[in-house]
């Protein structure tokens, strides 16, 4: 039934690699084009690609990084708009399925997802992959990410 779930959920959430690039920059700016495609899962070649196309529609700027080898990435005021409709595209979805459990259920249902999410922090990069469409201030409510607390530094 969880296999069913995820389905369902990134069906209905339908966030893809650039949305997810949008949400990361705008929590994380200023990360390079090696960081944002680890948090992705995808090849660095790939996520140049992805990077010179949101920068061809203004979503994205590169800017000088303190390593002159590498480039800052930043959203501008475009690309931070989108990322906010990509959060707020995503929070209605999930919160609609959520609002069909009491509040007994939503407590149990919090306390296996953090068990879960926290079982699925392998490596130092997990904080990023899996929580590359989180909402920290929705996530963490007071408390530290189960998967940063899980994940091996």
């Amino acid at each position: 039934m969880l296999g069913g779930l995820s389905v369902a959920i990134t069906d209905l959430v339908a966030a893809g690699s650039r949305q997810a690039a949008l949400v990361a920059l705008d929590s994380h700016s200023g990360v390079s084009v090696a960081h944002l495609s680890r948090a992705l899962g995808r090849s660095h070649s790939a996520t140049v690609r992805l990077v010179d196309g949101l920068a061809r529609v203004g979503l994205v700027a590169r800017e000088t990084a303190e390593d002159p080898r590498a480039v800052a990435l930043a959203l501008t005021d475009a690309g931070r708009e989108a990322a906010g409709e990509v959060r707020r595209a995503r929070a209605m979805c999930l919160d609609a399925l959520v609002d069909t459990l009491s509040d007994a259920e939503v407590i149990g249902l919090e306390q296996a997802l953090e068990q879960l999410l926290a079982a699925t922090a392998r490596d130092a990069d997990s904080r990023w992959r899996t929580c590359r469409l989180c909402e920290e201030h929705r996530c963490e409510d007071g408390q530290s990410c189960p998967v940063d607390r899980a994940a091996p530094r």
